[in-house]
């Protein structure tokens, strides 16, 4: 049976996601956050890692608009590539430090209590070992403006 490593990041209580082992590149412990004016609501705030300049995706008000709380205090930097196939950074904050879990074929299922705004930015889903549903991000969608606008406009 196939098996691919995943790591599974906690954004809530009720809400994990996950990227591919190689997507993850550093965790940044009580960043500074730095607002920016008149970004997506989800992307907020930046911080600095690197000498690069990071968007930060916050899940939590990417599900929920109301939220007006950083509460988390972990940053994934994660890395993908744009669509001029060029390597570029991005942040995720967290509630907690990832953890890397080895995922079997058997464990794929639908994305059955996701947004819209998650299927959109979802490559696939599968059931943790805990038990829990983690859909797996497509980086490259997350921080494209073509997605960002989309997002945006979904309730």
């Amino acid at each position: 049976m196939s098996e691919a490593a995943a790591w599974i990041m906690k954004i809530n209580d009720t809400l994990y996601i996950s990227v591919s082992r190689t997507e993850l590149v550093h965790i940044i412990s009580d960043p500074e956050m730095i607002p920016v004016p008149r970004a997506p609501s989800y992307c907020r705030y930046i911080t600095l890692w690197n000498d690069n300049i990071l968007p930060v995706a916050d899940f939590t008000r990417l599900i929920n608009k109301e939220n007006n709380i950083i509460n988390n205090h972990i940053v994934a930097v994660t890395s993908y590539r744009d669509h001029d196939q060029n390597v570029q950074y991005g942040g995720i904050m967290l509630a907690e430090s990832p953890v890397l879990e080895h995922v079997k074929n058997d464990q794929f299922c639908g994305l059955s209590d996701a947004t819209v705004k998650l299927r959109a930015i979802s490559l696939s889903c599968f059931t943790s070992k805990r038990g829990f549903q983690v859909p797996v991000i497509d980086m490259s969608k997350l921080f494209s403006s073509e997605y960002s606008a989309m997002l945006e406009q979904q309730p």
